[in-house]
């Protein structure tokens, strides 16, 4: 059985369970994204750029602007137009400057965008692994309460 928390961070205390809740997700978030930012190295991906390939994908044939982009990011922190650029200059997407507006950019998947993710199909067992350790009644009630505590703390 793998280590607790308490284990993991050797501290055997904690302030009440929200504490303890609190630390445990942000150790987990911390460990889960370590593990599938190994998969993606392989591909010279970060997992931000992938939620960006991903973006693109899912409204494809349809081109985005970087505010549209920025808004489905699971990282809201992340550096969207650096990594746009990043990506451009990978052959994964195009960036043009809009007609309409000079200021704004239209960001659209390319072909070989779509290929690496193809092809990244074949790493998706492995993230699958990494949750394993839930059924999918566990998973969906996992999905249930995490949805429910970003609700209880966005009614502040």
């Amino acid at each position: 059985m793998p280590p607790t928390l308490r284990e993991e961070i050797q501290q055997k205390k904690f302030r009440n369970f929200h504490h303890e809740v609190q630390l445990n997700l942000m150790f987990t978030a911390n460990w889960l994204h370590s593990q599938v930012s190994k998969i993606f190295n392989d591909y010279d991906l970060s997992t931000q750029q992938y939620n960006v390939l991903r973006i693109l994908k899912g409204s494809h044939p349809e081109p985005m602007n970087l505010l549209q982009i920025k808004s489905r990011l699971i990282d809201k922190m992340s550096d969207t137009s650096r990594m746009v650029e990043r990506l451009r200059l990978q052959g994964y997407l195009t960036r043009t400057v809009s007609i309409e507006d000079r200021r704004a950019s239209i960001i659209q998947i390319t072909k070989k965008g779509l290929d690496l993710l193809e092809r990244m199909k074949s790493e998706e067992p492995k993230m699958d692994l990494l949750s394993q350790g839930l059924n999918e009644s566990e998973s969906q009630q996992l999905c249930q309460l995490l949805d429910k505590l970003r609700k209880g703390a966005s009614e502040e």
